[in-house]
Protein backbone atom coordinates (compact mmCIF):
# COMPACT_ATOMS: atom_id res chain seq x y z
CA UNK A 1 0.00 0.00 0.00
CA UNK A 2 2.70 2.62 0.82
CA UNK A 3 4.60 1.44 -2.09
CA UNK A 4 1.71 2.42 -4.14
CA UNK A 5 1.26 5.76 -2.55
CA UNK A 6 4.89 6.93 -2.94
CA UNK A 7 4.22 5.77 -6.46
CA UNK A 8 1.18 8.55 -7.03
CA UNK A 9 3.45 11.11 -5.06
CA UNK A 10 6.42 10.48 -7.54
CA UNK A 11 4.03 10.84 -10.55
CA UNK A 12 2.62 14.17 -8.89
CA UNK A 13 6.11 15.27 -8.20
CA UNK A 14 7.34 14.34 -11.90
CA UNK A 15 3.73 16.36 -13.18
CA UNK A 16 5.10 19.28 -11.62
CA UNK A 17 7.81 19.98 -13.95
CA UNK A 18 6.58 18.22 -17.04
CA UNK A 19 3.04 18.05 -17.53
CA UNK A 20 2.14 21.78 -16.53
CA UNK A 21 4.97 23.09 -19.41
CA UNK A 22 3.62 20.63 -21.36
CA UNK A 23 1.57 22.85 -23.56
CA UNK A 24 4.32 25.64 -23.32
CA UNK A 25 6.88 23.46 -25.44
CA UNK A 26 5.89 25.39 -28.63
CA UNK A 27 5.52 28.78 -27.42
CA UNK A 28 7.56 31.53 -26.45
CA UNK A 29 7.78 32.88 -23.64
CA UNK A 30 7.30 36.98 -23.42
CA UNK A 31 10.66 38.90 -23.26
CA UNK A 32 9.95 41.77 -20.88
CA UNK A 33 12.86 43.59 -22.43
CA UNK A 34 13.06 44.73 -26.39
CA UNK A 35 16.11 43.82 -28.38
CA UNK A 36 18.37 45.44 -30.45
CA UNK A 37 16.69 45.40 -34.16
CA UNK A 38 13.38 44.15 -32.92
CA UNK A 39 10.41 45.85 -34.61
CA UNK A 40 8.11 46.69 -31.84
CA UNK A 41 4.42 48.35 -32.30
CA UNK A 42 3.42 51.43 -29.92
CA UNK A 43 0.79 50.56 -27.31
CA UNK A 44 -0.14 54.37 -26.07
CA UNK A 45 -1.45 56.55 -28.12
CA UNK A 46 0.12 59.72 -30.01
CA UNK A 47 3.18 58.69 -27.91
CA UNK A 48 6.02 61.07 -27.49
CA UNK A 49 9.40 60.36 -29.86
CA UNK A 50 11.68 62.61 -27.77
CA UNK A 51 15.31 63.79 -28.98
CA UNK A 52 16.93 62.62 -25.85
CA UNK A 53 16.09 59.90 -22.80
CA UNK A 54 14.27 63.03 -20.17
CA UNK A 55 10.52 63.32 -20.23
CA UNK A 56 10.99 67.27 -20.50
CA UNK A 57 13.30 66.47 -23.95
CA UNK A 58 11.68 67.71 -27.12
CA UNK A 59 9.01 66.12 -28.86
CA UNK A 60 10.48 65.05 -32.68
CA UNK A 61 7.02 63.25 -33.40
CA UNK A 62 3.65 61.50 -32.06
CA UNK A 63 2.70 57.83 -32.97
CA UNK A 64 0.01 56.57 -32.86
CA UNK A 65 -1.11 53.12 -31.72
CA UNK A 66 -0.48 50.20 -33.70
CA UNK A 67 2.36 52.54 -35.98
CA UNK A 68 5.80 50.36 -35.43
CA UNK A 69 9.32 50.91 -34.40
CA UNK A 70 12.75 49.47 -34.57
CA UNK A 71 14.67 49.41 -31.22
CA UNK A 72 18.31 50.53 -31.79
CA UNK A 73 19.85 50.50 -28.27
CA UNK A 74 18.15 50.44 -24.68
CA UNK A 75 19.50 53.20 -22.57
CA UNK A 76 20.41 53.38 -19.00
CA UNK A 77 18.15 55.76 -18.46
CA UNK A 78 14.30 54.94 -16.94
CA UNK A 79 10.96 56.35 -15.53
CA UNK A 80 8.31 54.89 -13.06
CA UNK A 81 5.49 54.28 -15.84
CA UNK A 82 2.16 51.48 -14.60
CA UNK A 83 3.87 50.26 -11.96
CA UNK A 84 7.09 49.57 -13.42
CA UNK A 85 10.81 50.84 -13.50
CA UNK A 86 10.51 51.72 -17.62
CA UNK A 87 13.35 51.64 -19.47
CA UNK A 88 13.67 54.84 -22.27
CA UNK A 89 14.55 53.10 -25.58
CA UNK A 90 16.63 54.64 -29.01
CA UNK A 91 14.09 53.80 -31.53
CA UNK A 92 14.05 54.37 -35.21
CA UNK A 93 10.58 55.81 -36.72
CA UNK A 94 10.50 55.64 -40.94
CA UNK A 95 13.96 57.61 -41.22
CA UNK A 96 13.90 59.55 -37.95
CA UNK A 97 15.75 58.62 -35.09
CA UNK A 98 14.43 59.58 -31.33
CA UNK A 99 13.75 58.13 -27.84
CA UNK A 100 10.34 56.22 -26.28
CA UNK A 101 9.16 54.94 -22.82
CA UNK A 102 9.63 51.30 -22.77
CA UNK A 103 6.09 50.84 -20.89
CA UNK A 104 4.54 52.65 -24.17
CA UNK A 105 5.28 49.74 -26.70
CA UNK A 106 3.18 46.22 -27.09
CA UNK A 107 5.26 43.56 -25.85
CA UNK A 108 2.66 41.34 -28.19
CA UNK A 109 0.60 41.68 -31.06
CA UNK A 110 -2.06 39.37 -32.73
CA UNK A 111 -4.23 39.38 -35.48
CA UNK A 112 -7.21 37.80 -35.06
CA UNK A 113 -10.02 37.86 -38.27
CA UNK A 114 -8.77 41.48 -39.41
CA UNK A 115 -8.54 43.06 -35.94
CA UNK A 116 -5.36 43.86 -34.45
CA UNK A 117 -4.42 43.49 -30.71
CA UNK A 118 -1.99 45.04 -28.81
CA UNK A 119 -0.77 43.56 -25.08
CA UNK A 120 1.30 45.69 -22.20
CA UNK A 121 1.85 44.60 -18.64
CA UNK A 122 1.50 47.10 -16.05
CA UNK A 123 1.37 46.84 -11.73
CA UNK A 124 -0.86 48.42 -8.93
CA UNK A 125 1.15 47.79 -5.74
CA UNK A 126 1.68 44.05 -5.76
CA UNK A 127 -0.47 42.65 -8.58
CA UNK A 128 0.17 42.54 -12.21
CA UNK A 129 -1.97 43.09 -14.99
CA UNK A 130 -2.36 42.33 -18.99
CA UNK A 131 -3.74 45.17 -20.38
CA UNK A 132 -5.09 44.41 -24.08
CA UNK A 133 -6.18 47.04 -26.48
CA UNK A 134 -8.12 46.82 -29.57
CA UNK A 135 -8.69 49.28 -32.73
CA UNK A 136 -12.20 49.67 -34.13
CA UNK A 137 -13.46 52.40 -36.32
CA UNK A 138 -9.90 54.20 -35.59
CA UNK A 139 -10.92 54.17 -31.75
CA UNK A 140 -9.44 51.63 -29.12
CA UNK A 141 -11.03 49.76 -25.96
CA UNK A 142 -8.85 48.41 -23.37
CA UNK A 143 -9.10 45.17 -21.69
CA UNK A 144 -6.80 45.45 -17.72
CA UNK A 145 -6.80 41.22 -17.14
CA UNK A 146 -5.32 40.45 -13.47
CA UNK A 147 -2.82 38.13 -13.67
CA UNK A 148 -1.56 35.09 -11.51
CA UNK A 149 2.94 36.79 -12.72
CA UNK A 150 3.73 37.28 -16.03
CA UNK A 151 6.08 34.82 -16.83
CA UNK A 152 3.90 33.98 -20.12
CA UNK A 153 3.14 33.54 -23.71
CA UNK A 154 0.36 35.00 -25.75
CA UNK A 155 -0.84 32.60 -28.64
CA UNK A 156 -3.61 32.30 -31.00
CA UNK A 157 -5.07 28.01 -30.90
CA UNK A 158 -7.93 28.24 -33.55
CA UNK A 159 -11.34 28.05 -33.03
CA UNK A 160 -11.15 24.15 -31.89
CA UNK A 161 -14.76 23.06 -33.32
CA UNK A 162 -16.63 26.20 -32.06
CA UNK A 163 -17.57 27.42 -35.86
CA UNK A 164 -18.90 30.39 -34.48
CA UNK A 165 -16.22 31.71 -33.40
CA UNK A 166 -13.06 33.34 -35.65
CA UNK A 167 -10.38 32.13 -33.16
CA UNK A 168 -9.25 31.54 -29.67
CA UNK A 169 -6.48 33.71 -27.77
CA UNK A 170 -4.78 31.75 -24.95
CA UNK A 171 -2.50 33.43 -21.97
CA UNK A 172 -0.39 30.63 -21.37
CA UNK A 173 1.38 30.97 -17.54
CA UNK A 174 5.09 29.45 -17.90
CA UNK A 175 5.49 27.50 -14.54
CA UNK A 176 8.69 26.99 -13.43
CA UNK A 177 8.86 25.36 -10.33
CA UNK A 178 6.62 23.45 -8.15
CA UNK A 179 3.45 25.68 -6.37
CA UNK A 180 3.61 28.29 -9.26
CA UNK A 181 0.57 28.68 -11.43
CA UNK A 182 1.23 27.30 -14.75
CA UNK A 183 -2.89 27.25 -16.67
CA UNK A 184 -3.83 30.13 -18.21
CA UNK A 185 -6.52 32.47 -19.49
CA UNK A 186 -9.19 31.78 -22.36
CA UNK A 187 -10.33 34.28 -24.64
CA UNK A 188 -12.96 33.83 -27.23
CA UNK A 189 -12.70 36.17 -30.05
CA UNK A 190 -15.83 36.58 -32.19
CA UNK A 191 -16.69 39.50 -35.16
CA UNK A 192 -15.19 42.63 -33.16
CA UNK A 193 -15.41 41.39 -29.42
CA UNK A 194 -12.59 39.78 -27.44
CA UNK A 195 -14.80 37.88 -24.33
CA UNK A 196 -13.12 36.86 -21.60
CA UNK A 197 -14.07 33.01 -20.44
CA UNK A 198 -12.13 32.05 -17.39
CA UNK A 199 -8.79 31.89 -15.97
CA UNK A 200 -8.17 27.80 -15.05
CA UNK A 201 -5.47 27.02 -12.34
CA UNK A 202 -3.09 23.93 -13.23
CA UNK A 203 -0.99 23.88 -9.99
CA UNK A 204 1.18 21.26 -8.24
CA UNK A 205 2.78 21.59 -4.52
CA UNK A 206 5.20 18.52 -4.66
CA UNK A 207 3.15 15.14 -3.09
CA UNK A 208 1.05 17.03 -0.80
CA UNK A 209 -1.06 19.25 -3.37
CA UNK A 210 -2.46 19.47 -7.22
CA UNK A 211 -5.30 20.96 -8.98
CA UNK A 212 -5.22 20.58 -12.68
CA UNK A 213 -8.45 22.66 -14.58
CA UNK A 214 -8.84 22.97 -17.94
CA UNK A 215 -11.76 23.19 -21.18
CA UNK A 216 -11.97 20.37 -23.77
CA UNK A 217 -12.74 21.54 -26.89
CA UNK A 218 -15.00 19.77 -29.54
CA UNK A 219 -11.73 19.35 -31.83
CA UNK A 220 -9.46 18.05 -28.68
CA UNK A 221 -9.60 14.70 -27.88
CA UNK A 222 -12.32 13.32 -26.16
CA UNK A 223 -14.26 16.53 -27.78
CA UNK A 224 -18.17 16.38 -28.28
CA UNK A 225 -19.32 18.14 -31.50
CA UNK A 226 -21.19 21.55 -29.94
CA UNK A 227 -20.11 21.34 -26.48
CA UNK A 228 -17.04 22.66 -24.23
CA UNK A 229 -16.12 20.71 -21.41
CA UNK A 230 -14.94 21.72 -18.20
CA UNK A 231 -12.99 18.92 -16.77
CA UNK A 232 -11.43 19.74 -13.02
CA UNK A 233 -9.17 17.11 -11.01
CA UNK A 234 -7.85 17.95 -7.70
CA UNK A 235 -5.69 15.77 -5.08
CA UNK A 236 -4.58 16.65 -1.59
CA UNK A 237 -2.63 14.31 0.83
CA UNK A 238 -3.87 14.93 3.97
CA UNK A 239 -2.25 12.65 5.75
CA UNK A 240 1.06 10.91 4.54
CA UNK A 241 1.65 8.53 7.14
CA UNK A 242 -2.07 6.88 6.96
CA UNK A 243 -1.93 7.19 3.07
CA UNK A 244 -5.48 9.48 3.70
CA UNK A 245 -5.38 11.11 0.50
CA UNK A 246 -8.61 13.35 -0.87
CA UNK A 247 -9.26 13.22 -4.95
CA UNK A 248 -12.28 14.74 -6.40
CA UNK A 249 -13.50 15.49 -9.93
CA UNK A 250 -15.76 17.90 -11.35
CA UNK A 251 -17.16 18.01 -15.12
CA UNK A 252 -19.28 19.83 -16.68
CA UNK A 253 -20.99 20.70 -20.47
CA UNK A 254 -21.20 23.95 -21.37
CA UNK A 255 -22.29 25.82 -25.06
CA UNK A 256 -21.19 29.19 -26.10
CA UNK A 257 -24.21 31.32 -27.62
CA UNK A 258 -24.43 34.80 -28.16
CA UNK A 259 -21.05 36.25 -26.44
CA UNK A 260 -21.00 34.05 -23.24
CA UNK A 261 -20.89 29.89 -22.22
CA UNK A 262 -23.72 28.81 -20.51
CA UNK A 263 -24.84 27.95 -18.27
CA UNK A 264 -23.15 30.38 -16.09
CA UNK A 265 -19.87 28.14 -14.35
CA UNK A 266 -18.15 31.28 -12.75
CA UNK A 267 -18.69 30.56 -9.17
CA UNK A 268 -17.39 26.92 -9.88
CA UNK A 269 -13.93 28.01 -11.65
CA UNK A 270 -10.70 29.43 -10.41
CA UNK A 271 -11.04 33.58 -11.41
Amino acid sequence: MKANFYIIALIVLFACYFSFGQDNLNSTKINHDFEVGEHVFVFGNNVKLRSSPKIESEVLKLLKIGEWIKIVEKTKFSWPYRGYDSPFYKVKYDTTEGYILGGLLAVKKKTIAGNDYYFAFSKEEERSYLNIRHIVKGKYSEQKIPLAHTNLSIQTIGNRGIYDLDDILYVDYHSEACGTEGGGIYFFAQGNELYKVGQFSQISDADAFHQFEKLIFPKDENGIPGIILFNKEKREVLDEESEWVQTTTETRKLVWIEGELVPEFGPKLSN
